[in-house]
């Protein structure tokens, strides 16, 4: 009987420190993913931010580069009708040396 009676205690001890030891991993394993969606959630959040800076540098290359190229035609329309100019009064003057022969 008393065999009887110390084995059940040890079976019910051994299975109170197996719950206890759950439990403690159950914790541990709470706690990981706790921190896991933390760090996930930063992770977005960086992410996000760096996803508009880009996005912001990107508007303001663009602008440049609009504002290069108006510059650019501004610069090839002058030199365009000055070249027109020039041609002008060239043919102007080959005619009138042609027509005063």
């Amino acid at each position: 009987m008393k065999k009887a009676f110390v084995l059940a205690a040890l079976i019910g001890l051994s299975s109170v420190a197996y719950a206890q030891e759950q439990t403690k991993t159950e914790k541990a394993v709470e706690e990981t993913k706790s921190d896991a969606r933390k760090a996930k959630r930063e992770l977005k959040k960086d992410a996000k931010k760096a996803g508009d800076d880009i996005e912001d540098g990107a508007e303001k290359v663009g602008d440049g580069i609009e504002k290069g190229a108006k510059k650019t035609k501004r610069g090839a329309d002058k030199a365009y009708d000055a070249t027109k100019k020039e041609a002008k009064e060239v043919r102007d003057d080959v005619k009138k040396k042609v027509d005063d022969k």
